[in-house]
């Protein structure tokens, strides 16, 4: 007994056009692919999600951990600056940067803690404070100053003709800094203690001449009429 239940189908495919039939092939083959598709779709989620999630959830962790430093930082930061406010004598300063010591405010308590040692009449020890600023901050916009003040350490140390070269050259590399005509007084001042008093005369002249709107220049005067007084 044979199968009547494929004979429509039979009959349809032969009574096709042979245009419907390429037609037909081609919409199998596109189900075929789609369902390739969706199964190496569903292979990549299967494989990759939950490395996926991972990522998204370690990125997450870095981002409020960054966060938290931050805040962090800039609540020690806060602290150092309230610190360093307050400081008044060397041990303030001293505790800024034993517990601030990575903060902006840690350069600031080093001058501070150099100037009360030079205070204190503890001028070695001055000297090497601003030696160690100049090294460790030498980008910093305090270390033309530290420069300077730490000429001024060597001047008081007695060491005057190494101090008077040193203004000098720290004058003709800084010509147009608000620390010139300083640099000049302390020049002149050394070349005073060598009994250099010429020159001296010379320097506090130049200072009246270049400086003499700044308040330096009433010193200058002052000093170079003594100058000319030893000078007779």
């Amino acid at each position: 007994m044979s199968d009547d239940s494929n004979k429509p189908a039979q009959q349809e495919e032969t009574s096709r056009s042979p245009e419907e039939k390429a037609r037909h092939e081609e919409l199998l083959k596109h189900q075929a692919l789609e369902q390739s598709e969706v199964k190496e779709v569903l292979g990549f989620f299967q494989k990759y999600a939950k490395p996926a999630a991972t990522v998204i959830i370690v990125v997450c962790a870095f981002v409020l951990i960054n966060n938290y430093f931050k805040s962090q930082r800039l609540k020690k930061t806060a602290k150092a600056d309230a610190a360093l406010l307050q400081a008044q004598t060397a041990a303030d300063y001293q505790a800024v940067l034993d517990n601030y010591g990575s903060t902006p405010s840690a350069p600031l308590a080093l001058m501070g803690l150099a100037q009360q040692k030079f205070n204190a009449g503890q001028v070695a020890e001055a000297e090497e404070l601003y030696s160690r600023f100049r090294a460790k901050y030498g980008t910093h916009e305090m270390a033309s100053q530290a420069e300077l003040n730490q000429i001024t350490c060597i001047e008081g140390k007695g060491e005057f003709s190494e101090a008077a070269r040193l203004y000098d050259d720290f004058m003709n590399a800084n010509p147009d800094s608000h620390l010139a005509p300083i640099a000049l007084l302390g020049k002149a001042r050394c070349l005073e203690a060598t009994e250099q008093f010429d020159g001296a005369r010379q320097v506090y002249e130049d200072i009246l001449v270049n400086y003499s709107e700044s308040a330096w220049a009433q010193i200058a005067e002052s000093n170079l009429g003594v100058v000319k007084s030893k000078l007779k």
